[in-house]
C-alpha cells in the first residue's frame, strides 16, 4: 500500500512533470505593439541569452552591440501560461509587474505572446541553445 501511494505521488507530482523551458535560450525575433501599430526586432541587431531556471528567469539584451536593458524574477507555468513577475532590471516600468505570456515549444523554438485586453502587446520567439 506504501508503494502504491509513493508510485502515485510521484506520478502527480509537480517536480516529476519536465519543465521544456528550462535552460538557456536565444532572442530570434519579437513583435511589439507601439502606438503607431508594430516594431519588429531581430537577430542580429538585436541579441538576447535568457536563462530559465526551476524559479527564476533572467535575460540580458544588446542592440547593436551595446548593452540594451536586462531584468529577471520569479516565474511559474500554469495553463499554458510562462508568468512572469519582474523583481529587477533597468526597466522601471517592468518592477513588480506580473506578465502571463502563452506561450509553446516547437523543436527548439519556443513562442511566447502577451496579449492584454484582447490585443497582442508581445510576440517573441526564442531557440534552445543548452
Amino acid at each position: 500500500m506504501k508503494s502504491l501511494l509513493l508510485a502515485s505521488l510521484l506520478i502527480t507530482s509537480p517536480l516529476v512533470i519536465a519543465n521544456p523551458l528550462l535552460g538557456s535560450w536565444e532572442f530570434v525575433e519579437g513583435k511589439y505593439a507601439v502606438e503607431q501599430g508594430f516594431v519588429t526586432a531581430k537577430a542580429p541587431e538585436l541579441t538576447s541569452v535568457k536563462l530559465i531556471t526551476a524559479t527564476h528567469f533572467n535575460y540580458i539584451t544588446q542592440k547593436n552591440g551595446q548593452f540594451h536593458y536586462a531584468g529577471g524574477g520569479q516565474y511559474t507555468l500554469k495553463n499554458q501560461q510562462f508568468v512572469e513577475t519582474f523583481v529587477y532590471g533597468n526597466i522601471e516600468s517592468l518592477l513588480g509587474k506580473t506578465m502571463a505570456f502563452d506561450y509553446k515549444i516547437e523543436g527548439d523554438l519556443w513562442h511566447h505572446s502577451l496579449t492584454e485586453n484582447g490585443k497582442l502587446v508581445e510576440a517573441e520567439v526564442w531557440r534552445k541553445i543548452d
